[in-house]
């Protein structure tokens, strides 16, 4: 029979043996957060990580509802691998080096797996009808109201069962409105229809996802991450076209570009670089198009207003001139407003007085104060016959400046311009 004393001497020993063991086990542990856009914690993610540096690491977690998790490593100095995932949100992969014992805290931002359509945007289609309700759907979409996004979408599709935009926007719509065995089908009628764009891919996703079909939804998450490779080399490329143009190769760095766009048509840093070298090179249109394709995505971008001003500039074709100085208006109002008066007065010499009144009219919305814009856009008014806004836009030049060399003559208009009586 073991003695008391003993037996109490192996329950410490084993304890401390069991201490040394976790302490042995347990080196780092991270305390992760999940949480949407708005930084509200997101329940029921699943966690799955990784090491390149550990050979069959793996371990699976999922967040609690204040977005939480918890995990403990035994070894530090490595790299490990975190893959976030849950229906509703796109799919995140990053990868954390952890070279310090003891706990860290860290928070990661899941984006909605929605991707919207841009409103306006125009598809290639032979049927006005359909392009019309395609329209109106985007609107639907863009509005949130599902119903009627998908009503108007299924109207596109009806007049023109080969248009490839309505088929990707009515797999996120019927995504919204959880029917996900349609929305699968609109999604897989889009890619056949050559619809790649990461808004179908992701509805796809969702959808075989929410219908348990693991065998899809693994293949259409499969083709989700390879549009983030795709991104990913084509920012490699974008670096190496950065580093020729600060060499000064020029063309080689052009051609980086171009090859960087090719991967990701969506790239604005590249499309930016493009227009750069493609203007300093002479290349006025190609600089002038690939400035125009950023704005379309982002309408303000600073960098694009001005390489498409300058590069329409040296195209020396005034109505795409015109457009530019409008939107350089944003960044560059003087420049814009100056651009415009001299368009107008090229016009007015001219006599293209309906080219002129509309550059005039421009350079008024820039700045209302132009006295010389008023006194031009009356005259073009007059040679219209519209007698009574004529009168308006002399009173302005004269109130702006009654001491122009001009003045007397605006005076004289003034006292001949009568307005008709209404009959």
């Amino acid at each position: 029979m073991v003695s008391s004393k003993l037996t109490t001497a192996l329950v410490v020993v084993v304890a401390c043996l069991l201490a040394t063991a976790a302490a042995a086990e347990r080196k780092a542990r991270l305390r992760g957060q999940i949480v949407d856009g708005k930084g509200e914690p997101i329940p029921g993610v699943t966690v799955t990580i990784t090491s390149p540096d550990i050979p069959n690491f793996t371990i699976t977690k999922e967040t609690d509802r204040r977005g939480m998790f918890v995990v403990d490593y035994s070894r530090v100095n490595v790299t490990y691998v975190y893959r976030f995932e849950k229906a509703g949100y796109q799919p995140l992969e990053v990868r954390q080096v952890w070279n310090l014992e003891g706990t860290q805290d860290a928070e990661w931002t899941l984006q909605p797996a929605t991707v919207d359509f841009a409103a306006g945007t125009k598809p290639v289609s032979s049927s006005p009808p359909a392009v019309e309700a395609y329209n109106e759907g985007i609107r639907a979409l863009k509005a949130k109201a599902y119903q009627a996004a998908e009503a108007k979408l299924k109207e596109a599709v009806s007049y023109d069962p080969n248009l490839q935009q309505a088929w990707a926007a009515l797999a996120v719509v019927q995504v919204e409105l959880g029917v996900f065995e349609q929305a699968a089908a609109s999604a897989d009628k889009a890619i056949a229809l050559g619809a790649t764009d990461e808004a179908v891919l992701t509805a796809r996703w969702q959808a075989y996802t929410n219908l348990g079909n693991q065998e899809k939804a693994a293949q259409a998450l499969r083709d989700l991450e390879a549009i983030g490779r795709r991104t990913e080399e084509a920012k490699r490329i974008h670096n190496e076209a950065v580093a020729l143009l600060k060499a000064g190769n020029k063309e080689a760095a052009m051609a980086k570009f171009q090859q960087a766009l090719n991967l990701d048509p969506s790239l604005p840093e590249s499309q930016v670089g493009l227009a750069t070298v493609a203007l300093e090179l002479g290349k006025a249109a190609e600089a002038a198009d690939a400035a125009e394709a950023v704005l379309k995505g982002d309408p303000k971008n600073g960098k694009a207003l001005r390489l498409r001003y300058n590069a329409c500039l040296a195209l020396g074709d005034t109505a795409r001139l015109a457009d530019a100085l409008v939107g350089l208006a944003a960044v560059e109002p003087k420049v814009a407003r100056d651009g415009l008066l001299k368009l107008g007065f090229d016009a007015y010499d001219a006599g293209r007085m309906g080219e002129a009144k509309e550059r005039f009219l421009r350079a008024l919305e820039i700045d209302p104060n132009q006295p010389l814009a008023h006194y031009y856009l009356a005259i073009a008014l007059i040679n219209e016959g519209a007698i009574a806004e004529a009168r308006t836009h002399l009173e302005a030049f004269l109130k702006l400046a009654p001491d122009h060399p001009e003045a007397p003559s605006a005076r004289d208009m003034l006292a001949s311009l009568k307005i008709p009586e209404p009959r």
